[in-house]
């Protein structure tokens, strides 16, 4: 059996079933894929990468405060994620104890095994092991939803039908769009929240599964567009993209491909807002913390692991917050067990090397080469690349130990970080210079609108593609957000 993970697919390339896509990656700037525009190619950069990773990245948490976020942004992130992109790189050897560049010929071979469209493949299937792939819909043309498995009784404030968890084979493995959505309880649960809202729309619409379908679809893509990027990019970058289309993600009468730079660099930006624990899980696990999350991904979800979603939509309460984005990462990411990984890669188990190794192997450019060229492409909102200083400057903020910080440790690699920078790194530093933590900067905005807007509009039932299309499922005319699907959905 194929085994899917955050990371890609394990198996071999004869099992990807023949009727899900298998479409290209492809690089949102081939111009920049001469050596002078990657990282330097030399026996010291592995070891320097590798010391980045383990010991110049780790969250200081006590002494950094949270952004006014709302945590289930960090999750939608990932949500969002499973229904663009899968990376299949069977095909060629990528290995991270073992990192070496790989050759265009060899990158040409990775394809993205989902469909790179807002549709909510990753809800409605098909699952790339076909076997794990949601039941049919009910006559009525609902979804199917599990009862939880009785435990300690539903938390207070819970939705107490018990309908919070997915169909099952033999009360283990989820039969679902895309197994990642079961990767962690939080995310899990917002994939049970997508199909209670579409249950909710059948009963309060009186229309079948086909039309039900097309308005949750357009009501997430309006979720996207307006919510969701205003939150983590520069709005007026989204609103620029929007009116105007994009300058290097293809438009919609050109070849598609999906961007490495954004599915390996821009939006791994939601590692760094990983808290170690989400507090006020619900009343019967207050704590919340990391391995508890990823406890319960292969069994039927007991009852008093049901989430309470109210302190997830919170903005004024530090310990619930997410991290800023930054140049660091929560402990438990620096330490994934084999079980996290799904056996892939588990002697890597370092998030941060991961990004780092992968960013290297498939040709990332540096962050300055980015800039650059956006630069020079009359980007208005980026006129030069941030200078060494500016990039020193956020890292010299972040104390690691009692006498140094983690500018003073990337001082001690061969390799000057602050000069070539890592794309993925200069992304965070970036988001923490420019936007306090808060959201993603020029590069980072832009990369990552210019890919999601650009997948509306080539998107199915694309609501940028009909004139006029106003949200109909909130409370509120003309709005839609996160929090109206939690309502939809009756979690909330």
């Amino acid at each position: 059996m194929l085994t899917v993970h955050h990371g890609g697919i394990l198996g071999t390339p004869d099992m990807l079933p023949d009727a899900l896509p298998q479409l290209p990656f492809g690089y949102m700037f081939p111009e920049l894929q001469h050596d002078e525009y990657l990282l330097p190619n030399s026996a010291t950069i592995v070891p320097d990468l590798l010391y980045v990773g383990t010991e110049a990245m780790s969250d200081p948490a006590p002494k950094i405060n949270g952004i006014p976020v709302p945590a289930i942004h960090t999750f939608l992130a990932q949500f969002i994620d499973h229904d663009i992109t899968l990376m299949d790189d069977r095909a060629v050897q990528i290995s991270l104890t073992n990192p070496t560049v790989l050759s265009q010929q060899e990158i040409n071979k990775i394809v993205n095994a989902r469909s790179p469209n807002l549709d909510l493949d990753n809800v409605y299937g098909p699952n790339i092991v076909q076997q794990l792939s949601p039941p049919e819909a009910t006559p009525e043309g609902k979804m199917i939803i599990e009862q939880v498995k009785h435990d300690q009784g539903i938390p207070t404030g819970v939705n107490v039908d018990g309908l919070h968890d997915f169909p099952r084979d033999n009360d283990k493995n989820p039969l679902i769009g895309d197994s990642r959505n079961a990767e962690n309880l939080i995310l899990a649960q917002l994939h049970v929240a997508f199909l209670r809202a579409h249950n909710a729309i059948v009963d309060e619409h009186q229309v079948g599964f086909d039309d039900a379908k097309k308005l949750l679809i357009q009501h997430y893509q309006c979720i996207v567009l307006n919510d969701f990027l205003p939150q983590i990019c520069d709005p007026g970058i989204v609103k620029r993209i929007t009116d105007e289309g994009s300058t290097f993600f293809p438009r919609p009468n050109e070849p598609f491909f999906m961007p490495l730079e954004f599915a390996v660099a821009a939006y791994r930006f939601g590692h760094s807002k990983v808290r170690p624990s989400y507090p006020h899980f619900n009343t019967i696990h207050k704590d919340g913390l990391f391995n508890f999350l990823f406890a319960f991904t292969n069994r039927r979800l007991l009852d008093d692991w049901v989430i309470s979603w109210p302190s997830f939509l919170e903005t004024n309460n530090q310990d619930r917050l997410p991290r800023r984005i930054d140049t660091t990462i929560s402990a438990p990411l620096l330490d994934l067990h084999k079980e996290q990984l799904n056996g892939h890669d588990i002697t890597v188990g370092n998030l941060a090397v991961r990004n780092l190794l992968r960013g290297y192997m498939l040709r990332m450019p540096t962050g300055q080469a980015v800039a650059k060229v956006m630069a020079a492409a009359g980007i208005p909102e980026i006129k030069e690349p941030m200078t060494p200083e500016q990039i020193q400057s956020v890292t010299a903020q972040i104390p690691l130990t009692d006498n140094e910080t983690q500018a003073d440790l990337l001082k001690k690699t061969t390799t000057n970080f602050f000069e070539v920078t890592p794309l993925w790194f200069y992304i965070l530093a970036e988001a923490a210079f420019y936007g306090e933590g808060i959201r993603l900067g020029p590069v980072g905005s832009t990369i990552v609108a210019e890919v999601l807007i650009g997948v509306l509009r080539r998107s199915a039932h694309s609501i940028l593609n009909e004139p006029g299309w106003e949200p109909t499922l909130g409370k509120t005319p003309g709005k839609f957000d996160i929090a109206d699907l939690l309502k939809l959905a009756g979690v909330i």
